[in-house]
């Protein structure tokens, strides 16, 4: 969702922006079922964070098995200003991410030299973590965030994480704060449904309220659906159904695109290395279009040349 179609959202954006403050604290946990507005209230929080630097992450379930994947993404981009950093700890964080230097620290002493590294960087800039999708990172990497999470009282640095609600997570008991996001009220979800579909029949209307059930998601696509009739079928499935139809729309070449970026990493194993560039997917504009594909931008999203290739890496299904 778009920054402006964050209805009734007010309370929990509140809570998001007061990390950029000193009353808060400087962790939080944004817990949520699937298509509620966790990405969008991340994105709003990114874009209120002025003065901040901010980098972004996402978790992806085909590098869930690649140890430090997800931790490589928040502090690659940070090594070239690195300068003044412990060496034990500079090592620390090289074997992780390349294994040139032995076999990978622990999480206590990775956490330590993480620590150190951001504490260093924002120094001079207060650093934001914004990470999104913490269901799907790997194990090491979310253990190494939490345990760094706990420890940034006092310094500059402000982490937000979005975890959904209904996938095992390696942050369920991490003892951080958290914020879940609840089903919008009935108010606003009739409110956001009649600022994008204005002037639906009434009995149309009401079904879509009924089966959205306060998902945003739900609120923004089942409108163009021809399932809302479809018995007791569960809103996931229905909108996997919604989504399903819109790709077997797309002509064969797209689909194979779209099918060849989801494979990719798939199955790499230990064996792939950590930043390597991703497929780049061809001619799915048809994809972006059916809101198939998405920009991320915590996959540090690009065009990569005028002719339409795009980074797998660089959207979100």
């Amino acid at each position: 969702m778009r920054h402006g179609e964050l209805v009734g959202r007010d309370e929990e954006r509140s809570r998001l922006v007061a990390l950029l403050g000193d009353e808060a604290g400087p962790v939080l946990v944004l817990w949520g079922e699937a298509g509620l507005g966790k990405t969008a209230l991340l994105d709003g929080l990114a874009a209120a964070a002025a003065g901040f630097r901010v980098v972004r992450g996402a978790g992806a379930e085909a590098e869930r098995d690649l140890a430090y994947a997800g931790l490589h993404q928040l502090i690659s981009p940070l090594l070239p200003d690195s300068a003044g950093l412990d060496p034990g700890h500079r090592a620390a964080i090289d074997a992780a991410f390349t294994g040139t230097t032995g076999a990978a620290p622990q999480v206590m002493a990775l956490g330590i030299a993480v620590l150190d590294l951001l504490t260093l960087v924002s120094a001079a800039t207060p650093l934001l973590l914004v990470v999104d999708d913490g269901q799907w990172l790997d194990a090491p990497s979310a253990q190494v965030l939490a345990f760094t999470a706990r420890r940034l009282a006092g310094t500059a640095v402000r982490v937000a994480i979005a975890v959904r609600a209904e996938v095992p997570s390696p942050f369920d008991g991490a003892g951080l704060p958290e914020l879940v996001l609840e089903p919008l009220t009935e108010h606003a979800a009739a409110e956001l449904l009649d600022l994008r579909q204005a002037g639906l029949d009434p009995y149309r209307r009401n079904l879509i309220l009924r089966t959205a059930a306060g998902n945003p998601l739900a609120l923004l696509e089942l409108p163009r659906s021809t399932l809302l009739d479809s018995g007791t079928m569960t809103l996931s499935r229905r909108l996997e159904q919604v989504y399903g139809g819109r790709l077997r729309e797309l002509p064969k070449q797209e689909r194979g695109e779209l099918l060849r970026a989801a494979l990719d990493g798939a199955g790499a194993g230990s064996a792939r290395r950590v930043g390597a560039v991703r497929y780049r997917m061809r001619g799915v504009g048809r994809a972006v279009e059916a809101g198939l594909l998405a920009p991320d931008l915590g996959r540090r999203v690009r065009r990569a040349r005028e002719d339409g290739e795009w980074h797998a890496a660089g959207y979100r299904a």
